[in-house]
């Protein structure tokens, strides 16, 4: 998903996504085009950055079916057996779920030409070479230093008597809410498969937290207000708090942060392979992905990319936020999600 944290939607994108629209309409199918489906967010960097350069190059022209993860991937279900987008742009967990609803095809790396440029991480995060990760952002903790006079450096400091009655937590219907599970679940003892010290000490913590939020706009307004000193936070909503002007701080906790990663993938079916493929590639260049940092729309994933550091300080970027980054299987995090749901919503919900 775009670092829409980072730059805002521009009202017309905003308020026709609010109301499901698709705002970009498909061309016919033919070899000089691609079908894409993506989120939509920045969608004017995105023409700066790829669309038109993509064009210029190929001289296959895209269009877009524009939507959340979930709305595109229903689409997705609906076309399965004859789909009529080329691409898909998903987290790693729906990712998932769309390899086990057979709804994307094998990626053959060795048509990849940038593919050895990114991180090891990035190559083949959902297993069987499904998606190729172009994106990704880390999940840390933000605090404000008015308020909070020892600083945070660990996910254990959320439970410290200071914080008390003014953190705020993800639900566990985000994208970062198992991994909030399996973050308390580490710093406590447990681990990605053993959560039960995870819901426990989230469940003891659960009367100092002043609500669970469910969008990064809630938890900004709660900061504002000052309702909230300290929320772990997606990389995505780091813009939007700094907006703000309060004190705050990043902190990449010492047990590490959860990596998210953004992903691509070939859609089962497509009449449109090499132009896919060349779109892939496109997307994983040196060229294409400092492009996106530099506007603060995306953090890259090829090693080659350098920023300067007012850049890079905003994004998920450079060796030690990179060396703490843990990935964690979306596969099993998807095999477990009905079961941590219903536990949620029994021992931790409001």
């Amino acid at each position: 998903m775009q670092n829409k944290g980072l730059r805002r939607l521009r009202w017309p994108l905003a308020g026709a996504l609010a109301l499901g629209m698709s705002l970009v309409s498909f061309s016919a199918w033919g070899a000089g085009s691609l079908a894409v489906s993506t989120w939509g967010f920045n969608l004017d960097l995105i023409n700066k950055n790829i669309t038109q350069p993509f064009e210029k190059a190929t001289g296959v022209r895209i269009s877009y079916e524009l939507g959340n993860n979930s709305d595109r991937f229903t689409k997705l279900m609906v076309r399965k057996g004859n789909p009529n987008v080329d691409v898909v742009h998903l987290t790693d967990d729906f990712a998932a779920r769309a390899v086990k609803e057979g709804l994307l095809q094998p990626i053959d790396v060795s048509r990849l030409s940038n593919y050895d440029q990114i991180y090891d991480w990035a190559k083949d995060p959902v297993g069987g070479h499904y998606a190729v990760g172009y994106t990704v952002q880390d999940y840390g903790i933000v605090y404000r230093t008015d308020k909070i006079k020892t600083p945070i450096t660990s996910w254990k400091d959320l439970w410290r008597d200071d914080l008390a009655g003014h953190i705020s937590l993800p639900d566990i219907t985000t994208t970062q809410g198992p991994a909030t599970v399996v973050m308390a679940s580490r710093a406590w003892g447990g681990s990605e498969k053993d959560v039960d010290v995870g819901f426990a000490r989230l469940k003891a913590l659960r009367d100092n937290v002043v609500t669970f939020y469910n969008r990064s706009s809630q938890l900004v307004t709660l900061f504002q207000q000052g309702e909230v000193w300290a929320a772990p936070v997606l990389r995505i909503a780091w813009g939007q708090l700094l907006e703000t002007g309060l004190p705050l701080r990043w902190v990449a906790p010492k047990e590490g942060s959860v990596g998210f990663v953004n992903v691509l993938g070939i859609v089962k079916g497509t009449r449109n392979l090499d132009a896919a493929y060349r779109y892939v590639d496109f997307l994983l260049s040196e060229q294409v992905q400092k492009a996106e940092a530099l506007d603060l729309v995306d953090s890259p994933v090829n090693r080659k990319v350098e920023l300067p550091p007012d850049k890079a300080k905003l994004l998920t970027y450079g060796q030690d936020n990179i060396e703490k980054l843990i990935f964690l299987d979306p596969n099993y995090l998807l095999q477990a999600r009905e079961q941590w749901v219903d536990r949620w919503n029994r021992e931790i919900a409001f």
